[in-house]
């Protein structure tokens, strides 16, 4: 029991100054990785053109993305888009809906209008071949104003070799297949979680600000 106590105590300062050391990350520019996420594991299963996929990976928030700190922000975002990434493949929302992003910016996906791809996506009518969503960061820190901090970052949402439903499949031309948008996403840390926004571009928000 004493040897036990011991390393046991041991492991415990080794796993302290591991997190120490994790915490004192200093650049995290480049593409936001989610803890523990895989995005294609090895029984993931693109979209065929007769059937989507099988075995997508579904994200688990860490526990460390509610921290206050820039590492909490951060796994915050790589979340968000790990969610995204879930969304395109599966429909799913409930990732979405986890995600520190506010709400209104995701109604399109949460709350699809009817006839949109976004609903018959949430409804399993249509699907991807072999979508991925990668923010890459476009900085080492975020910018700090306050309470609130800015990060600018590089969203690229690729969709694959073609769309499919049931009775039809839509070949999506080489030209089509990537979508890369740049974005300053904003969070600010209030009752125990991060509030991202900034998803959508500025004449976005404000088209839907002023439709609202």
């Amino acid at each position: 029991a004493i040897s036990g106590n011991a390393s046991e105590s041991a492991s415990g300062s080794a796993s302290a100054s591991a997190a120490a050391s994790k915490t004192a990350r200093t650049d995290y520019s480049g593409v936001a990785v989610l803890e523990g996420y895989t995005s294609k594991p090895a029984d993931y299963q693109p979209g065929t053109r007769t059937e989507p996929s099988k075995n997508a990976p579904v994200p688990v928030k860490p526990a460390v993305a509610n921290e206050n700190s820039v590492e909490g922000l951060y796994q915050s975002i790589a979340f968000f888009g790990a969610a995204i990434e879930y969304y395109m493949r599966t429909g799913k929302t409930e990732p979405l809906r986890e995600s520190a992003m506010d709400k209104s910016e995701l109604k399109s996906m949460l709350e699809p209008e009817d006839g949109t791809l976004g609903e018959k996506l949430v409804k399993g009518e249509v699907w991807m071949h072999d979508p991925t969503v990668t923010i890459t960061l476009l900085s080492a820190q975020p910018t700090r104003d306050g309470k609130a901090y800015t990060w600018n970052a590089r969203f690229t949402l690729t969709r694959g070799e073609f769309m499919a439903s049931k009775d039809k499949v839509l070949e999506v031309p080489e030209s089509g297949r990537e979508n890369v948008n740049e974005r300053t996403l904003r969070g600010v840390y209030e009752n125990g979680a991060w509030k991202l926004t900034g998803m959508k571009s500025e004449s976005e928000a404000s088209a839907s600000a002023s439709a609202s």
